[in-house]
């Protein structure tokens, strides 16, 4: 049975949160620490989710093979703004660099659903590839609360994420949309955000111009296979002339399209 597989921790306020709005909201079978709705499946653990390795070994371990996980999660922030949203994990360093496949059609429609149901004190954006788990073969994403206490408990904002996630079971009717890899802009990529909530694309994964510096040839083509990007949109306002050309000689090497937001803007 392939199921899209929800992972939430009881470890983590907003997660929880998140689980009891799902359990609320449709009627879920139990079979031992499994919950199943549709070809949805709940699993609630224990401890922090970015540090887990070989989850996919467990889940078939348990009679799982899913095609897309989702991570129910808090995201936390020192400027402690209401927001929700979701992200790709992986991380890359100055030499180094793992990454964890993406599900560039389930962010999408995880973002359209959070526009329609987040309270309207809520940020929404998506956040620039980070942490783990970092080993995953199976599309995954992050579906988050954030950013203190208050917001990770709110039991509106676990709806609606929650209401979120029970939404990408159709999240492959985005199936046709171009993939492309963002780079450029903040943390919280919001002109990725916007085009994809306006445009037919969708981003495989994205990194903040913070993290352009450390994006070598290797870097770029394993994201773009891991994410089936055909091309990569690169931030207008985030590069100096010679870093901008280093990249878009990268992309022109992997036979990857280089985009601005014009060129995205333009798609029909």
């Amino acid at each position: 049975m392939s199921e899209i597989v929800i992972i939430c921790s009881s470890s983590d306020p907003a997660s929880s949160n998140i689980a009891s709005r799902l359990l609320e909201l449709v009627e879920w079978e139990e079979h031992g620490d499994l919950r199943f709705h549709r070809s949805c499946c709940m699993l609630c653990i224990e401890g922090e989710l970015v540090g887990l390795r070989n989850l996919e070994g467990m889940l078939d371990r348990m009679g799982l093979s899913p095609r897309l996980i989702v991570f129910a999660s808090r995201h936390r922030s020192k400027e402690s703004v209401a927001w929700l949203g979701g992200h790709f994990t992986g991380v890359v360093q100055e030499g180094s660099f793992e990454l964890s496949r993406p599900a560039p059609y389930a962010l999408k429609r995880l973002l359209i659903a959070l526009q329609r149901h987040a309270p309207s004190t809520f940020r929404l954006s998506a956040e620039a590839t980070h942490h783990g788990p970092v080993d995953l073969h199976t599309p995954s994403l992050f579906a988050e609360i954030g950013s203190c206490e208050q917001h990770w408990i709110d039991p509106a904002a676990g709806t609606a994420v929650a209401r979120s996630i029970l939404e990408l079971e159709r999240y492959e009717e985005h199936a046709g949309d171009p993939v492309l890899l963002g780079i450029g802009g903040g943390h919280y990529v919001q002109r990725q955000t916007e085009l994809m909530l306006s445009r037919p694309v969708a981003f495989g994964h994205m990194f903040s111009k913070y993290q352009a510096s450390m994006l070598s040839l290797d870097v770029m083509r394993r994201a773009a296979e891991l994410s089936g990007a055909s091309g990569v949109y690169l931030d207008g306002k985030s590069f100096r002339s010679e870093e901008r050309r280093r990249l878009e000689d990268i992309a022109s090497s992997l036979d990857l399209k280089v985009m601005s937001k014009k060129d995205v803007m333009s798609l029909l």
